[in-house]
């Protein structure tokens, strides 16, 4: 469930960067689009998606221990943490890619512990 509610917040990230722009290049956001660029929502989005990150990823590495989910999830974190100070023009695809990476990492992981999980046939 922590997994499912990862990619979640990632795909919500993903809208964000998306939706943001195409919203205030056709003004049609008003103070929601001002609201919506704001740097507090940024970090509103990142608190969570960390902890998630955090709470998910290595307590399932103890179960399947493969470090997969584990790389590329830190790799999609450190791309959102440095979409945060990068260039206006860079960071939505910064925020992208490392939402990406995290909704991979997600899923990865999410599968590696349906396997560990499974009942084998002798069972």
């Amino acid at each position: 469930m922590k997994d499912i509610f990862g990619v979640c917040l990632s795909g919500l990230c993903v809208m964000h960067c998306l939706l943001t722009p195409l919203l205030l290049l056709f003004g049609s956001a008003g103070a929601f689009g001002i609201w919506l660029e704001s740097a507090w929502v940024h970090y509103a989005l990142l608190a969570p998606i960390s902890l998630l990150l955090v709470w998910s990823l290595p307590f399932a590495w103890s179960k399947h221990r493969q470090s997969k989910p584990l790389l590329v999830g830190a790799g999609g974190f450190s791309a959102l943490v440095l979409s945060l100070f990068v260039p206006e023009t860079l960071e939505p695809i910064l925020a992208i890619a490392g939402s990406l990476l995290l909704i991979t990492a997600h899923l990865l992981n999410r599968h590696l512990l349906k396997i560990v999980t499974q009942p084998t046939k002798d069972q």
